[in-house]
């Protein structure tokens, strides 16, 4: 399927004012039990912290196997975490599928295994969640799935997840989605998902200031060659040590901003999903110490971090003293 939509809500040629953050909520260890033990009153402490370093997206996680479970009760729960999202002045990103996983901690998602089996359901899932917002302006876009795995497409698992994918696509263009769809990739897959996406897309995650510099001269030159804008919605390595997360937050920040590409680290607060927990951290950070909060526990800043308390000198399109032609409105 062609990537181009007839995509009328938040379209954007630069994206260098995105700033948020990557959400699994914190009392989730997977991501079925952040909705099943879904709370109201939790989601809103939790999104208020993302507003005290003036963030503007939050890119929220949910679940085909958390949907089937319970239908109605994950929608209306869904559908309070974006309002909960608008209430703390900011837009909705959802994450409707994902594909990472981790070989001791995983927190769920979808497998390879289900890429060969029926898709009706999980087509069925996209509906009842794209529909209701098709046309909303709380939804800044929709990411189809965090990081699939296809590369190159040298085997039948790679080919058949970029066929599911163009079916998820299509489902989301088929509920009428106005907003512009998305895939949150690393950076090596942009290339096998480009026609799917109307906004590209990348993870980077390099450990160093070359690392980064040598991520955004890739991001750049696919912006280039697909003619597409691109955002950055997951990334920044983590770190046990506060203060050199602090470092690598605030080198991130500043670079991707100044490339027109934002930034969404994961993750927002100290919970019970690996690498949320100092004791399960993932091995995508400084010395493969992945520990990612932004957010402590009891709502506190990781040290080194206040930075981002500092008002950005780009705001989102929609806020008040906004500068349109810097945020490349591309309506």
């Amino acid at each position: 399927m062609n990537g181009s939509s007839d995509t009328q809500l938040h379209r954007y040629l630069n994206y260098g004012w995105l700033r948020g953050f990557s959400v699994i909520p914190s009392w989730g260890a997977r991501i079925e039990q952040a909705w099943w033990d879904y709370h109201p009153d939790r989601m809103r402490e939790e999104v208020a912290l993302a507003r005290q370093v003036h963030a503007n997206c939050i890119r929220l996680w949910i679940e085909f196997s958390a949907w089937m479970a319970a239908p109605a009760r994950v929608e209306e729960a869904f559908m309070d975490a974006v309002a909960a999202i608008h209430e703390a002045g900011m837009k909705t990103m959802p994450c409707l599928f994902n594909r990472w996983h981790d070989p001791d901690w995983d927190y769920g998602g979808t497998y390879t295994e289900q890429l060969f089996g029926n898709w009706e359901p999980m087509l069925g899932y996209v509906c009842a969640l794209v529909q209701p917002l098709a046309t909303d302006d709380r939804v800044l876009a929709w990411d189809l799935c965090n990081e699939p795995m296809a590369l190159v497409l040298s085997t039948e698992a790679e080919k058949r997840e970029v066929e599911w994918l163009g079916a998820i696509a299509g489902a989301v263009r088929q509920s009428g989605a106005q907003q512009p769809i998305t895939i949150g990739t690393m950076i090596r897959s942009i290339d096998v998902f480009a026609p799917l996406y109307d906004v590209l897309c990348g993870h980077p995650y390099a450990p160093d200031s070359a690392g980064l510099d040598e991520s955004i001269d890739r991001l750049k030159a696919r912006a280039e060659r697909y003619k597409k804008p691109l955002l950055v919605n997951e990334c920044i390595p983590g770190a046990l040590d506060d203060e050199e997360r602090a470092r690598v937050a605030r080198l991130y920040t500043e670079r991707l901003s100044a490339a027109g590409f934002g930034w969404m680290g994961w993750a927002l607060r100290e919970g019970s999903a690996i690498s949320t927990r100092r004791d399960r951290y993932d091995r995508n950070g400084i010395n493969y110490q992945g520990f990612h909060p932004f957010f402590r526990k009891d709502g506190t800043l990781r040290g080194g971090l206040e930075f981002l308390t500092e008002k950005p000198a780009i705001v989102a399109p929609w806020e008040e003293g906004s500068n349109k032609a810097n945020a490349g409105d591309g309506r």
